[in-house]
């Protein structure tokens, strides 16, 4: 039996995690401590009309490139800019090559009921196989990161986000909105809504050493701008709305159920898109010795999105069909 905190569900494997005699772990206690120092939602979602309004009042061709998998969070997202705030956008998506088959019918429909141009970006099945396979057998991300995800997600996701706002940049694009569900403490501004030049550049590329060491210079393509992208004026603005728009599961699954989105089934129950998820968990659990929604779903718990039931039954069910698709995932990447 795994020791959880008894609010949330991180476990006592969770790395620098401690627990009072009532079982609550120390995240939690910081969690109510710090929670009178949330910046207001309303003056943050302020700024985000304001840079919504500023983009739109440009008239380009597109107001947003808006990272698109096919799962139900960026189905949803692409959904409400659309309806409510009446964005032109590109849909882009990173084809990792262990997309569901499904989710590209997904893609069509929505894409289709909602009039929504559409980019897919697959880059050469080798180097993403390379990578994963890098993720799968090395240490490539430090602590700070792998205690939020698995390493292959934060490849896929660093792929993601940094093709979405080359395109962004390469278009005159002024806004990269990404799907990203609010399952991290909202500090300041700057978690949901910032421009990515910020960062020294070799700082930034000191990130993915690791990763270019074993497989190439290439692949800093794949994860970070060039020094002369960083530089460009103006420089788009990425943001993560979910925080500020709301994010309910049941009206989700609701409102993409009537644009004719369907959950695949050759997925684990933490993915709504991509093969690829069930073995991230599963090596992660292997190397670290804790699930790599732990922490997700425990934030989720926190801030009253999920209950503490159903959070501990997504990190203990999805175990199974995860370790199925995983073994045949493995043997597709290492092969």
């Amino acid at each position: 039996m795994i020791e959880r905190c008894t609010v949330c569900v991180i476990p006592a494997s969770f790395p620098g995690v401690t627990f009072d005699n009532r079982g609550v772990c120390s995240i939690c206690q910081k969690f109510e401590a710090q929670k009178e120092y949330i910046p207001s939602s309303a003056l943050l979602k302020h700024r985000l009309l304001e840079i919504i309004d500023e983009a739109r009042s440009k008239k380009l061709k597109y107001d947003a490139v808006t990272a698109f998998s096919g799962g139900k969070d960026s189905t949803f997202l692409l959904y409400i800019l659309k309806k409510e705030y009446h964005l032109n956008m590109l849909a882009v998506t990173l084809d990792n090559g262990f997309m569901s088959e499904h989710s590209f019918k997904n893609m069509r429909i929505v894409l289709d009921h909602l009039d929504i141009d559409h980019l897919i970006i697959k880059p050469c099945s080798g180097l993403m196989k390379e990578i994963f396979r890098e993720c799968i057998i090395s240490d490539i991300y430090p602590e700070h990161l792998t205690n939020y995800g698995s390493a292959i997600c934060i490849s896929c996701i660093r792929m993601v986000n940094n093709m979405c706002l080359r395109t962004a940049i390469e278009k005159n694009i002024p806004l990269v909105m990404l799907g990203n569900s609010p399952g991290q403490l909202i500090q300041s501004e700057n978690e949901i809504i910032y421009q990515d030049n910020k960062i020294p550049y070799p700082l930034r590329k000191r990130l993915f050493k690791s990763l270019a060491d074993k497989i190439g210079e290439n692949v800093y393509y794949y994860l970070m701008l060039g020094q002369k992208e960083y530089k460009t004026e103006p420089f788009p603005y990425i943001i993560n709305p979910y925080p500020l728009i709301g994010y309910n599961e049941e009206e989700i699954y609701r409102t993409i159920d009537k644009l004719g989105w369907k959950k695949p089934d050759d997925v684990d129950p933490h993915s709504t898109n991509c093969r690829l998820n069930s073995l991230g968990i599963v090596v992660h659990k292997e190397r670290l010795n804790f699930h790599p929604y732990d922490y997700e779903m425990s934030m989720l718990v926190r801030l009253g999105i999920l209950s503490r039931d159903q959070a501990l039954r997504r990190v203990e069910d999805s175990e199974g069909k995860a370790l199925e698709l995983a073994k045949e995932i493995r043997g597709e990447i290492m092969s």
